[in-house]
């Protein structure tokens, strides 16, 4: 088996990689080639913190599982620690293939679930993304929404105007955003006032943004919110929207932005228009016309760990990549 860290998984992925490794997830998971059980959460106190654990198996080839956590407050000053692995085996004979590092790997399939939902569901043409957020995920998302539907602006809004600094210094940086204009000075309700895509990657309690200034044929990507108490946009947008979900069990049980305004009657069963895997596989459409709002909820499913996870293995084993590890001699 080989041991891929943190540094190796960096050199090995890219965008298309990771875009790939999605579609393969999602329709894996739509398909019902995956057996992906609901993630197993643990709460823990003193301090506060979650450790997650997502098996899978896709497809009769890969199987494996995600296990990972966070601490927050450790040392007094309210950091957020997080940490996590993948272990992946071969299904067919259980040998083992390898442990990766997962927190990078997490960041781009996140990012690059949002990049899918966004080619299959935003208008062709779209002028400006506005990105709510700017921690560990906002790099990735920000990237990787360009790859799919590249725009003139990128609107970046956060509380915390340190982050959002640096973050902007990085993107500009970057050759993708060479002929991209990188704003960072519009209000949340302004930002969301013109953007043609809205991606919200934050560990916000409440609503970012007046939805009532959330254009006709707007797409939006949620990320964060990934507890049924939590929301990232009001009911001025849910009422609105047609909803596109990565895992219908997943979200509906632990989705607030999905779950409030359904239980509350703000949407109906209508407007939940199924899993993006469907789309993929054409079971159902994708955007009808310019005028739909469109919502892409990412809870985030091990399908999608466990496809980057295999991918970066067989490139890995490819390239010599990693520490090569036998788990019965060392």
């Amino acid at each position: 088996m080989r041991l891929l860290s943190e540094s190796e998984v960096a050199k090995l992925v890219t965008p298309e990689m990771a875009i790939e490794s999605a579609e393969q997830a999602f329709v894996a998971t739509s398909g019902g080639a995956a057996q992906v059980p609901t993630r197993m959460e643990i709460y823990r106190t003193n301090p506060d913190g979650r450790s997650l654990i997502m098996p899978g198996y896709i497809g009769k080839e890969i199987f494996g599982v995600k296990i990972g956590g966070y601490v927050i407050d450790v040392d007094g000053t309210g950091r957020r620690l997080s940490t996590g692995m993948i272990v992946i085996w071969n299904a067919k004979t259980l040998t083992p293939r390898g442990l990766i590092a997962s927190d990078l790997l997490n960041e781009h399939r996140t990012a690059a679930g949002m990049a899918v939902a966004t080619r299959l569901l935003a208008k062709p043409q779209c002028e400006t993304h506005a990105l709510f957020g700017a921690g560990k995920l906002s790099l990735t998302a920000a990237l990787y929404i360009a790859h799919v539907r590249p725009h003139a602006r990128l609107l970046i809004v956060s509380r915390t105007q340190s982050r959002v600094d640096a973050l902007a210094d990085k993107l500009s940086r970057m050759p993708t955003f060479a002929r991209t204009q990188i704003i960072t000075g519009y209000s949340p309700a302004a930002a969301a006032a013109e953007a043609d895509i809205i991606t919200a990657v934050t560990t916000s309690a409440e609503p970012l943004f007046d939805g009532t200034q959330v254009r006709k044929g707007t797409h939006l990507n949620l990320g964060g919110a990934n507890y049924r108490q939590k929301r990232e946009v009001d009911d001025a947008v849910a009422r609105r929207s047609h909803f596109y979900l990565d895992s219908n069990d997943g979200c509906r049980a632990g989705a607030g932005d999905l779950v409030v305004p359904l239980e509350s009657g703000v949407i109906t069963e209508d407007q939940i228009k199924g899993e993006i895997g469907a789309v993929l596989l054409k079971k159902i459409p994708g955007r009808i016309d310019d005028d739909e709002i469109t919502v892409f909820k990412s809870m985030g499913i091990a399908a999608q760990d466990l496809c980057l996870g295999s991918a970066l293995l067989e490139k890995a084993e490819a390239a010599g990549a990693g520490v090569r590890f036998n788990l019965h001699t060392g």
